[in-house]
């Protein structure tokens, strides 16, 4: 069984040369009830491997909410290898995005053999980060990592990704803070981002999407809890009464973040820059990964755990009853991204319906919001309601 869905999205030209946008999701957002009446080891064995993506992120926010729920605290090590690996899954589908998607925008020949050398070295750097157990259990008993072969896994890692999509090194990249530096770049260098880069400059499309989206907060204990015991708020949440976004754009920042904000908003480019950053940033932290925030417990026998997965901020609630599971909530990114009236929306009611490429624009803009959601996306030229 698979728990991702899909996402439609129809849009619809408007007397102002904008458009209409509707989205209607056939994710089965509450299907985590199969879990209700299980016990606490049947669920985190079993809820990873019930999603097609993000299924590391997945099992780090289970294992999470669960101990906060038994008010176990795990130990620094199980915790720092459960970032070690959400890191290296973010890294995969950014890397899938920029390598494989933005090459197909250009019309070049897929990257698979780089891709598959990445994800041999995530195989192995897993293998030498764990052995052959698990951090995502209640109180694992792990094997001793391997440091130096994950560091010397690190380091090919960034060598790919150096010569794939920068052309230059990763310190010399996060030097680049003015827009004059940062065209020279993407003029200079022959990679995979340049080119995509120069494509969204020659198009006239570095502002395309830019809307005035509000970002994620940090969530508030007693709001957050109350706004999950409301029935509707999984499949549609706001916060304070907003749609609100949670993706690289809103989580990541830099001097040349900043930059490009300032003169382009949060169009196609600055998402797009905005997503290498969080790349790079991960891949460099990768043997010291921040920590995870949290969210204080509410209840007794009540727990949520957090995970930020590629495409933006993943939450599981749980309350457990003589260690069975008597409740499961997953509130997921794509929820806050592709609200009715969230950033999706927000950002493809700024194209202009006049043009042969506004699909092409349309996809654009979704994979910098989402990389990882599966939609079906309709133009609908009269402009009638489907």
């Amino acid at each position: 069984m698979n728990l991702e869905g899909r996402i439609a999205i129809t849009l619809s030209p408007t007397e102002d040369n904008a458009h209409r946008v509707a989205i209607n999701s056939t994710r089965p957002v509450h299907a985590c009830q199969m879990f209700h009446g299980k016990s606490i080891d049947e669920t985190l064995k079993a809820l990873p491997l019930l999603f097609s993506i993000c299924g590391t992120a997945q099992a780090a926010a289970a294992v999470r909410a669960c101990e906060q729920a038994l008010d176990h605290s795990p130990s620094i090590k199980s915790e720092k290898i459960r970032q070690q690996l959400v890191a290296l899954e973010t890294i995969r589908e950014h890397l899938w995005r920029t390598l494989l998607g933005w090459g197909a925008s250009l019309g070049e020949p897929l990257s698979e053999q780089t891709m598959a050398r990445v994800m041999t070295l995530q195989q192995q750097m897993r293998k030498a980060l764990t052995g052959d157990t698990s951090p995502f259990q209640l109180q694992p008993q792990l094997s001793p990592s391997d440091s130096l072969m994950v560091s010397t896994l690190q380091q090919q890692l960034i060598e790919i990704v150096e010569h794939s999509l920068l052309g230059i090194s990763i310190a010399q990249w996060e030097s680049i803070t003015s827009l004059d530096a940062f065209w020279g770049w993407s003029k200079q260098q022959k990679t995979v981002a340049t080119r995509f880069i120069q494509q969204l400059e020659h198009a006239g499309w570095n502002h395309l999407g830019e809307c005035d989206s509000s970002l994620l907060p940090t969530l508030e204990t007693e709001l957050i809890h109350q706004q999950l015991d409301q029935a509707d708020f999984i499949a549609q949440p706001l916060w304070k009464a907003i749609p609100r976004e949670t993706t690289p754009f809103s989580r990541t920042q830099s001097p040349l973040l900043t930059t490009l904000y300032t003169h382009y908003g949060n169009g196609l480019l600055t998402r797009s820059v905005a997503r290498l950053t969080e790349l790079f940033q991960q891949l460099t932290q990768l043997l010291n990964p921040a920590s995870q925030s949290s969210i204080a417990t509410y209840q007794p026998s009540v727990g949520i755990g957090l995970s930020t997965a590629a495409r933006g901020q993943l939450l599981h609630r749980v309350a457990v009853e003589n260690s069975q599971i008597i409740r499961y909530q997953i509130l997921a990114p794509t929820e806050w991204n592709f609200h009715p009236q969230g950033v999706v929306t927000q950002a493809l009611q700024q194209l202009e319906p006049d043009t042969a490429t506004v699909k092409q624009q349309a996809s654009l803009i979704i994979h910098a919001i989402d990389p990882c959601v599966g939609y079906d996306l309709t133009l609908n030229p009269t402009g009638t309601e489907c």
